[in-house]
């Protein structure tokens, strides 16, 4: 599974090991900082997932955008909420 994220001409996408990659080297430093999966208390039953919804509750212009899970592609969703 991966979740993207994007405001204007930034992108970012969680990866399976847990990091972000992004067209941003320092977004993607902040990212991994602010939205890894040590920031995630509690159970989660999709840790991906609950990292976009971590990242965009921080960097509020941030939308998720696409949500990629095996055979499963969801675009243009709206973010719940997320305890961090």
């Amino acid at each position: 599974m991966s979740v993207k994220i994007e405001w204007k001409i930034f992108t970012a996408e969680t990866q399976s090991d847990g990091t972000w990659k992004s067209n941003s080297p320092n977004l993607e430093e902040l990212l991994n900082a602010i939205a890894s999966p040590v920031k995630i208390k509690g159970y989660t039953p999709d840790m991906e997932y609950s990292m976009a919804l971590l990242a965009v509750k921080g960097l509020p212009y941030f939308k998720i955008t696409e949500i990629n899970s095996g055979n499963l592609s969801i675009s243009g969703m709206k973010a719940e909420q997320v305890k961090a």
